[in-house]
């Protein structure tokens, strides 16, 4: 019997906390036993652990932010040793063995896993890390980490200096397929919201962030009405307190286009099901700007919507330019609207990516793959001498 502990310093459920509930069943299978930590006060995370009854610790952790100001770095830089502290007295209350870190750009995990003499998986999950910081993450991983995991093998060039690649397990995000599948667009949430089934409807997943790129979302949405009048776009997505701001900023930019909420975009808050959200769509699009491998990017392929994907992180892992979606170059709204415009005009193109997406999704993302990957990260952190 091996104990870890998963530590998501995130307090949304986000790709991370997706994979720590769906994998939880196959690690007990096998005598792994998982707790997870998340912030105290993450009240919709700490609600669907519980539903799900995932093995969770509510702690007072911090997490570092990419901000500039002094003050909120001053506040993180003081939070780094009673963080460290909280997850020292977790570590040695529950008897952990390998701490999993989601997101190796949080020092605290590993400092308390090595400072309790413990195995370290540490997880480089996306480019959310600004490109100045990703080679100082690289050597602090490859001097705390007796293994590493990444979303996708494509996102490992992205990190110089890195673990090799013998020291690292590839992962995808998984997806439970039977769950998400092809269905008829749900009327029921189309009539509460106002979404009009009979017109074309575009949509995109993810929590609200710069790194999302809404704006290029928003900008290909103007474009692509000025060719077909009643195109509607939804974005679903959380929008965290700390990106208010940014979130206004869409807000301001919708109103510079004469984008109408409730007619032309619709704005969905997470506590709407992604299934009932995805069949509402004729095309999803990802526009981030920085990425690993989106979960929901998967979960629209899965229930076998075409996808526009910008070509970022791991991306190309999964989305086969042309054969199960289409890659486009990030932050090109231009190119974005073209492609959408394109399958909203070639339904038999649209059917044949989706039904080829799904097959994909079913073939390397189910849950089972990705829960042997963890397996085998643990185990080898475990058989490696400790550093």
């Amino acid at each position: 019997m091996t104990k870890i502990l998963n530590l998501l310093h995130y307090p949304h459920f986000n790709g991370p906390a997706n994979t720590c509930v769906q994998i939880d069943e196959p690690l007990r299978e096998v005598g792994i036993l998982p707790t997870t930590v998340i912030p105290q006060g993450a009240t919709a995370l700490e609600d669907i652990l519980r539903r799900t009854g995932i093995s969770y610790v509510a702690s007072d952790i911090s997490r570092l932010r990419n901000s500039y100001n002094p003050v909120v770095q001053m506040n993180v830089f003081l939070g780094l040793a009673k963080t460290v502290s909280e997850i020292r007295k977790i570590i040695r209350n529950l008897e952990i063995d390998v701490v999993v870190i989601q997101g190796m750009e949080n020092p605290h995990g590993a400092i308390a896993a090595r400072l309790e003499g413990k195995k370290v998986v540490g997880q480089i999950l996306g480019l959310g890390i600004p490109a100045n910081a990703r080679r100082i993450i690289s050597l602090w991983s490859r001097a705390t980490c007796d293994v590493a995991m990444m979303p996708g093998r494509t996102l490992h060039g992205y990190f110089p200096r890195f673990l090799k690649h013998e020291d690292c397990v590839f992962f995808i995000p998984p997806v439970d397929h039977n769950k998400y599948f092809f269905n008829q667009k749900s009327q029921s949430l189309a009539n509460r919201i106002g979404i009009d089934t009979n017109k074309p409807v575009v949509g995109t997943i993810g929590n609200v962030n710069p790194a999302k790129d809404y704006i290029t979302f928003l900008t290909s949405a103007f474009e692509v009405l000025r060719s077909l009048p009643g195109t509607q776009f939804i974005v679903k997505g959380n929008v965290p307190i700390s990106q208010t701001r940014y979130f206004d900023s869409l807000l301001s930019h919708c109103k510079k286009l004469g984008l109408q909420r409730g007619r032309d975009i619709f704005f969905i808050q997470d506590s709407d099901d992604s299934v009932e959200v995805i069949s509402l769509m004729d095309v999803y699009v990802q526009p981030s700007k920085g990425e690993g491998i989106s979960t929901a990017l998967l979960e629209a392929m899965s229930m076998e919507r075409p996808v526009i994907a910008t070509k970022v992180g791991s991306t190309e892992d999964v989305v086969n330019d042309g054969l199960n979606g289409m890659l486009i170059p990030p932050e090109n709204p231009q190119c974005s609207s073209e492609q959408i415009l394109h399958l909203l005009r070639h339904p038999d193109k649209a059917l044949a990516l989706g039904r080829s997406a799904r097959q994909f999704v079913v073939e390397n993302a189910s849950i089972q793959s990705c829960a042997n990957a963890h397996i085998r990260a643990i185990q080898m952190a475990c058989s490696v001498k400790s550093k």
